[in-house]
């Protein structure tokens, strides 16, 4: 009998120069990306829905989920202070949508 051959492994297409991650054409001079700035209350949006359904005392609930929030905004923050994208006291801030 004679031994199964596997097929010949091709190289798969690398992206040219001036390529998205994704395959798109980079565009010629992108636009940098908008300054953030770190709320001061993360959880006051959870807070306008009312209390949680989640157990018999809602307060707790309430406290772990801000607890959550503000763990979320303080590392989106450090990402955002280790890319440069951390807005001064000094930029022009833009409201979203």
């Amino acid at each position: 009998m004679s031994a199964r051959r596997r097929p010949a492994r091709t190289q798969t297409a690398r992206p040219q120069g001036g390529m998205e991650f994704w395959g798109r054409p980079a565009p010629e001079e992108a636009a940098p990306p908008a300054k953030i700035t770190p709320t001061s209350d993360p959880a006051a949006l959870v807070r306008s829905l009312g209390d949680p359904p989640l157990a018999a005392n809602p307060a707790a609930v309430e406290h772990h989920l801000a607890v959550i929030y503000e763990e979320a905004v303080r590392a989106a923050t450090a990402l955002a202070a280790a890319n440069g994208l951390l807005a001064g006291p000094d930029d022009e801030v833009v409201e979203g949508p």
